[in-house]
């Protein structure tokens, strides 16, 4: 695999024949696909050391930097830091008008990896919400069930949107009738790259997933479907 991009004029610049690349990621893994590769055939390492070691790496880092201490790993580099002004030398951190940050660069092997992504020029194309993944919390599958009113989490490109544009959103579409039902519940999370919310209440049967949204620098509704078809089971 490389790392696609293709050539968008640079506005930041006045030289007419500046372009700048847009990169265009083809897949976005959780830390449980991290868990899958590690755990993958011939591995040494069971699910549950990856699990346990992670959590143990991840405590103990944690511990670190709430004592307020900088961690420099091969991946990352954690720094606490403080944000805010202040109004004289004798003021003292106030949580009104001051705010602890934590701040994170590229560790020193993630730097080196960067020389070693291949890439490849592509034609541009049209920006859209992208689906890579749905996780239904409730069953613990991925990409297959619906749980209505469980948990779910979809991971992918582009996909935050405007909670109040009744337009926009998540939408089950039952793939026998046409029937559109909203996500209309308080999204957990709405962000590019992931969704969080509880699933609608469902009849039983078989459902396209699409998200609808209006992308920054757009105008238009653009709409992304998720390839694989997903299933409410009938609980009778």
């Amino acid at each position: 695999m490389s790392l696609e991009y293709y050539l968008k004029r640079n506005h930041i610049t006045s030289d007419e024949d500046d372009y700048m690349a847009i990169s265009i990621n083809p897949e976005s893994y959780s830390i449980e696909d991290v868990y899958d590769y590690m755990t993958r055939e011939g591995s040494t390492v069971t699910r549950a050391e990856a699990l346990a070691g992670f959590e143990e790496v991840t405590r103990a880092i944690l511990n670190l930097v709430q004592q307020g201490h900088s961690v420099v790993t091969p991946l990352v580099n954690i720094r606490p830091g403080i944000s805010g002004v202040f109004d004289s030398e004798d003021d003292r951190f106030d949580t009104d008008r001051h705010e602890v940050r934590i701040n994170v660069s590229p560790g020193l092997r993630l730097r080196e990896t960067a020389d070693e992504i291949p890439t490849q020029k592509v034609e541009p194309r049209e920006r859209i919400p992208t689906i890579t993944h749905y996780s239904d919390n409730s069953s613990g599958s991925r990409d297959a069930e619906i749980t209505p009113g469980g948990g779910a989490r979809i991971v992918g490109q582009l996909l935050k949107f405007d909670e109040e544009d009744p337009d926009q959103g998540n939408f089950f579409v039952n793939t026998s009738n046409g029937t559109e039902t909203r996500v209309e519940s308080t999204l957990l999370r709405n962000k590019p790259s992931e969704l969080i919310f509880i699933n609608p209440e469902l009849d039983p049967g078989t459902y396209r997933l699409e998200v609808r949204a209006i992308l920054q620098d757009t105008t238009n509704l653009r709409t992304g479907l998720m390839t694989d078809q997903l299933t409410v089971e009938d609980a009778s």
